[in-house]
């Protein structure tokens, strides 16, 4: 990073003491844990913990119960200028161009190279002036069509320039989510950072914390808040289960 620009990563984990996993594939991060789940996070061997106290709010007044609202609290509760916040499950980290390399199992010192793309897009953000950038779920080889693009539907990486970062989290917005936060960056910031070439590879749980306890009648609502916000710009692919950010450059 530049000289006087400070940054760190974290891991963002709930309900999941038992299965550590993010963490060996870096050469440093933080895990941010609910209090009530520190000392299982510290049994297990995660010794780096930033704590979310009991009854913890956002700035804004939002309570911390869910993915949207501990992102926003620990934005603002890190004493770093940029941070990364990555999912808790992410498996392997690859890079995608022609072909996919498992940086955390084909090449000589994984942690060493994934935790220095991390860097390298951090300090992309702040060398643009940009808020926010982040990976995306596809890892299809025909989804890489440039090393970089404006926009896409957030992973389990994402980074936060926190000078240049727009979005806010209300305690009324029922359309709070992280496609929320890519549509309010697009809004005032024009555009986000989405690395193609670079994506991790998310373990998926069932019913074992995290969003996948989220059901139907939810996510059904969660739509239709984000169609009333963001009108012709957010549409959903019911069939395909996908999220469309309509928007042009």
């Amino acid at each position: 990073m530049s000289q006087g620009i400070s940054f760190n990563i974290y891991v963002m984990s709930y309900r999941r003491a038992y299965k550590i996993m993010t963490k060996d594939l870096v050469d440093y991060c933080t895990y941010v844990v609910r209090e009530e789940e520190a000392d299982a996070y510290r049994n297990a061997g995660v010794n780096n913990l930033l704590v979310i106290p009991t009854g913890a709010t956002t700035s804004t007044g939002c309570r911390i119960f869910n993915w949207v609202t501990t992102f926003f609290w620990i934005i603002e509760n890190t004493p770093e200028d940029v941070i990364c916040v990555l999912d808790d499950d992410i498996k392997n980290f690859f890079y995608r161009t022609d072909r996919l390399v498992n940086i955390s199992k084909d090449v000589p010192n994984p942690k060493d190279i994934v935790t220095s793309e991390i860097e390298r897009i951090a300090q992309l953000l702040v060398d643009l002036n940009l808020g926010f950038a982040c990976d995306n779920p596809s890892m299809a080889l025909y989804s890489y069509t440039s090393e970089f693009e404006f926009k896409c539907t957030p992973a389990g990486i994402r980074w936060i320039n926190k000078g240049a970062f727009k979005a806010v989290c209300r305690p009324e917005d029922d359309a709070a989510s992280d496609v929320d936060i890519v549509m309010q960056e697009l809004l005032r910031n024009r555009i986000i950072l989405n690395p193609r070439y670079f994506c991790g590879e998310n373990l998926m749980y069932n019913n074992k914390g995290g969003s996948d306890e989220i059901n139907m009648e939810a996510n059904n609502q969660y739509i239709l808040a984000m169609k009333n916000k963001w009108g012709k710009y957010f549409n959903f692919d019911h069939k395909r289960n996908i999220v469309k950010i309509n928007v042009k450059r």
